[in-house]
């Protein structure tokens, strides 16, 4: 029989990742980073991280997702509590049974190596070390537990502070920590410096991210679209040996964001955040939409900087209820490279559809169907990518341009900060557009082969 306070929300794909017996409104994550010496080949850090939570049901015990690391003491409410590391698990028993709706705290103490979760298609996530020496987190779907304790679940939104004490480098020159949000502290005490930052809009964890290194910190504005034409401050992080070889790259990437931001602000409504940026930092094994600060292991194309600050808007704001609707990230910002192209010279969306619809039948590109990925193995198949901007693109053939700007730009203000499925989606589209499109989303998401 499950413990008390354990039961979990059974995401299709992760079912043992996160739980709903409590509902988490802040982290303040504090961490000290040690980077590798002589022989060790990864850094340490020394950390602690306490979380704020309404309790689902009264909670005799309850679990957190941390993965790897070694907890030294935990409190709950000020007061020791039992744990028990269980894998991926920590089970917490705190002295005092928390009453349903009660607000708790819990202060999670822990150590130890940071590294990587291995997922079903055998890509990793969590927490990387980079080439000069420092390290980079990157959590999706659910790497996140391998540097924070969390309810690492995606309907579980919460806000974020994060302190981050790093060492100075030889010569003198201190390390560099960004992570998500707006940097509201900074300060040297020593031979360490302190960077403090804050995520004050709601945030799924393996959206969270660190980023510490030998980096440029760069520091500007983004004006975004009229009429509110809102002054949005930007911090930029970039590897530095990459700024001094790759300057031109760089510096257009940087230049380029203000006008993305305003393109996509046009057709999706006001940017969802208060602050926006780039992590640029080698060593990290792919790009990931980190909340306002996307994250890139090189100099990023237009396209890909389009497509990472589309999810902004679609997957960051508007979050997915459960993995396999991943089509409602990733289709959208797809499609959001194509009308970003048809829109500055390039091909047009409807040329870009009619070609990729040629393919033929047995073409694997066509499987798996994007509203039904079957498997976490195809999390991140590219028909969920490329048919879900197709099928976009066969919303906007059958309602028009008008109805179909109107559809996103109002579902993506109408769920931000929320959590959404592929059914709410298609009865929003009808009801926005007044026309029965069941059959045409049961043809491009859940069609087997070609459509």
């Amino acid at each position: 029989m499950p413990a008390s306070g354990s039961a979990q929300p059974r995401d299709p794909f992760f079912p043992n990742s996160g739980s709903s017996a409590y509902d988490v409104s802040h982290y303040d994550v504090s961490i000290r980073y040690a980077p590798p010496a002589g022989s060790e080949a990864r850094g340490t850090i020394v950390a602690a991280t306490v979380i704020r939570a309404r309790a689902a049901h009264d909670l005799d015990r309850f679990s957190l997702d941390l993965a790897g690391l070694r907890v030294t003491n935990v409190k709950v409410d000020g007061t020791k509590a039992g744990i028990e590391q269980r894998g991926a698990k920590l089970v917490i028993t705190p002295a005092t049974r928390v009453g349903s709706g009660e607000v708790f705290t819990t202060d999670v103490r822990y150590r130890g190596a940071p590294g990587t979760i291995t997922d079903p298609d055998n890509s990793q996530e969590g927490w990387f070390q980079t080439k000069s020496g420092g390290a980079v987190a990157l959590g999706e779907p659910v790497g996140t537990a391998a540097w924070v304790p969390c309810n690492n679940s995606l309907t579980d939104k919460a806000t974020f502070d994060f302190s981050l004490d790093v060492p100075r480098r030889a010569g003198g020159e201190t390390m560099v920590a960004v992570a998500n949000g707006r940097l509201s502290g900074h300060g040297t005490h020593g031979n360490r410096s302190n960077w403090n930052w804050s995520m004050r809009q709601p945030m799924a964890p393996y959206l969270a991210t660190v980023a510490i290194g030998d980096l440029r910190l760069l520091r500007g504005k983004v004006t975004g679209a009229p009429p509110l034409s809102r002054v949005i401050p930007s911090w930029t992080a970039v590897d530095r040996d990459l700024y001094r070889s790759r300057t031109g790259l760089v510096r257009r990437g940087i230049r380029a964001l203000p006008e993305i931001i305003r393109f996509e602000e046009r057709l999706y409504g006001p940017y969802p955040f208060d602050t926006v940026g780039t992590t640029i930092i080698e060593g990290g094994a792919y790009a990931l939409e980190t909340q306002t600060r996307p994250t890139y292991p090189e100099p990023p194309s237009r396209n890909l900087l389009v497509h990472e600050l589309a999810h902004q808007w679609f997957g960051d704001s508007v979050g997915l209820r459960t993995w396999p609707n991943i089509w409602l990230n990733e289709g959208f910002a797809t499609f959001s490279e194509w009308i970003y192209r048809e829109r500055h010279g390039g091909p047009s969306v409807r040329a870009v559809f009619d070609e990729l619809r040629s393919r033929p039948a047995g073409d694997p590109f066509w499987t798996p169907p994007p509203g039904h990925p079957g498997s976490p193995k195809n999390l991140f198949a590219g028909s969920v990518y490329v048919r879900g901007a197709m099928t976009l693109e066969a919303l906007r053939i059958r309602v028009g341009d008008r109805d179909f700007f109107r559809i996103l730009r109002r579902w993506a203000i109408t769920n931000r900060y929320g959590n959404v499925t592929t059914k709410q989606f298609i009865a929003f589209a009808e009801r926005q557009s007044q026309r029965r499109l069941g059959p045409l989303f049961d043809r491009w998401l859940y069609r087997r082969g070609r459509v």
